[in-house]
């Protein structure tokens, strides 16, 4: 009874709408008072939840990407995908999915990646001749890789949730979001050569190399960060207060940072943070009332049981979280969904950091599936595209999203190639 009341007031409560960390939060309430539970234990485990010093990775690596995108580095990201693509059949197309990729080593959000892109890249392309919902439509795909390619939210809250490695997570999203990249680049190729968009101009090598000389310190934060963990020399926690102090010294090097945009940035990403550290709170307590209640080993169990074997668990668990990340949020489902499916996964023999980045895959490709696609919201509101007239241009990158999810989680040295190899 009290698990049917649980889930039930779930859902009837996102049916109306009601933000999710709310509708966890109040449906967790109405668990607690079912079960006789002293409402003070939702305080105790919203505090416990927070209690982490892995989760500080978030707000700052929060901060690092809105100090990036602030500091005019996006652009310069930008400007170097157009020296290397920019020429090619669907120019800016391209530039827009490369860059997006370049963004998402910085910011590790989809909806930052997007919205620092898209901004940039949204006026270009409707002058070159793209029509505006395919514009939309490929700037909201782009944004894919934000939750995949290190530093990624979604990743450290996987690792928070199952105590699995941060860096090993990191190191294991770096192929998978190459691979998605370069499959949106072909399909964006593919819908382009018929339309007869006029090309932009190669720039040639000195402008490769000049348009790379100006981005090359923003390209370097990813790599001091890896190697930096790998090394020994800092925590994924501590990498990320590095990112935030790396991305200030080279905005005010670059000139392009003031303290009026400083402000900015800490004021996107008080606000980016406290959504996120919210949703978390709730979700915790969520979990935590569902595990006692034995709902994720009665799940686990059940699933064993129907699947039978790791291939046909993984099919399962692929079409539950692309389902999942339509109607619920990526950091609340990561933290619901990971403690009910992870037991299965491992009696299975299935890799835990593998695991991690299937779960991350299917809930990126969330962000651009109505209804609930963040991605698609944030892109209509760029480009001033209906989300309806997106909607009906983004299937073709869906449909190559679950190509490419399949190939990852079939095909697992995609994912772990890195991580044995630096073992």
């Amino acid at each position: 009874m009290t698990t049917a009341a649980i889930f039930i007031s779930l859902i009837v409560l996102m049916l109306l709408r009601a933000p999710i960390a709310i509708a966890l939060g109040l449906s967790s309430v109405i668990g607690l008072l079912l079960s006789g539970i002293d409402l003070e234990i939702a305080a105790q485990r919203m505090l416990s939840t927070n209690n982490s010093f892995p989760l500080l990775a978030i707000p700052f690596f929060i901060l690092a990407g809105e100090i990036m995108s602030t500091g005019g580095m996006s652009r310069r990201l930008v400007n170097f995908a157009g020296a290397l693509v920019g020429h090619l059949t669907g120019g800016l197309g391209a530039v827009a999915i490369l860059g997006s990729s370049f963004f998402a080593a910085l910011s590790g959000s989809n909806a930052a990646t997007v919205a620092a892109i898209g901004g940039i890249m949204n006026q270009p392309m409707e002058e070159k001749g793209y029509k505006p919902h395919y514009t939309a439509a490929t700037i909201a795909a782009a944004g894919v890789t934000g939750m995949i390619i290190p530093p990624s939210i979604l990743l450290i809250l996987y690792g928070v949730v199952t105590g699995i490695s941060i860096a090993d997570l990191f190191l294991a999203g770096l192929l998978p979001g190459i691979v998605i990249c370069i499959s949106m680049l072909l399909l964006n190729w593919f819908l382009c050569r018929r339309q007869h968009i006029e090309r932009s101009e190669f720039q040639g090598l000195p402008g490769i190399w000049s348009s790379f000389k100006a981005a090359l310190l923003p390209l370097l934060m990813p790599v001091i960060i890896l190697s930096g963990i790998y090394g020994g020399v800092f925590t994924p926690t501590e990498a990320a207060i590095v990112a935030v102090l790396y991305g200030l010294a080279v905005g005010f090097l670059y000139r392009e940072l003031t303290i009026r945009d400083l402000w900015k940035a800490f004021h996107k990403a008080v606000l980016s943070s406290a959504v996120v550290m919210l949703i978390m709170n709730c979700a915790g307590v969520f979990a935590w009332l569902i595990t006692i209640n034995q709902i994720p080993q009665s799940i686990s169990a059940y699933l064993a049981d129907v699947s039978g074997n790791a291939t046909l668990y993984l099919l399962l668990v692929n079409l539950f979280l692309l389902f999942v990340g339509c109607i619920m949020n990526a950091a609340a489902a990561i933290v619901i969904f990971t403690s009910i499916l992870y037991p299965a996964a491992m009696s299975f023999g299935i890799d835990p950091v593998l695991f991690g980045i299937i779960v991350s895959v299917n809930l990126s490709i969330g962000t651009v599936t109505p209804p609930l696609g963040v991605d698609l919201f944030i892109a209509s509101a760029i480009t001033k595209v209906p989300i309806e007239r997106i909607v009906t241009m983004i299937w073709p990158y869906i449909l190559v999203l679950l190509i490419d999810l399949l190939i990852i989680t079939y095909f697992p040295p995609v994912s772990l190639f890195l991580v044995q190899l630096f073992g």
